[in-house]
């Protein structure tokens, strides 16, 4: 789903606001799909910005009774998301990309062995006098 030419949401974004709306907290969705919640959330916030609309609201309390909701327009975003992928899929059959596809958006990458040594060419900065 695009807005003037602006990426809102997507099938990722489609399944995270379906765990969203089974679970009740953005952290179990996140699981769910495979992503973090870090990428989820930030996933979230473009979409509210591009959008000018919160998709989710917090709930507010403590222990299992906090987590998350979706707004009005949240839910009229999902139901729109899933009438167009329903429409896709019984025209073409299945498409989009696989859960393993989408699980992979969210993921952090790996550094390489030159990346991972330390930036600093004599070692820690801390310890040099």
């Amino acid at each position: 789903m695009e807005r003037r030419g602006r990426f809102v949401i997507g099938d990722g974004g489609l399944k995270l606001l379906l765990g969203v709306l089974e679970h009740g907290s953005l952290l179990r969705a996140a699981k769910q799909i495979g992503w973090s919640y870090r990428h989820a959330w930030g996933y979230l916030k473009h979409a509210d910005t591009v959008l000018g609309a919160p998709l989710t609201t917090p709930r507010p309390g403590k222990g299992a009774s906090r987590g998350m909701t979706l707004t009005e327009t949240g839910r009229l975003v999902l139901e729109r998301l899933l009438a167009a992928r329903n429409r896709i899929d019984d025209t073409l059959g299945p498409s989009g990309p696989t859960s393993k596809d989408i699980a992979a958006r969210g993921r952090r990458r790996r550094r390489s062995g030159a990346e991972t040594r330390s930036r600093t060419p004599r070692g820690d900065w801390r310890t040099r006098r």
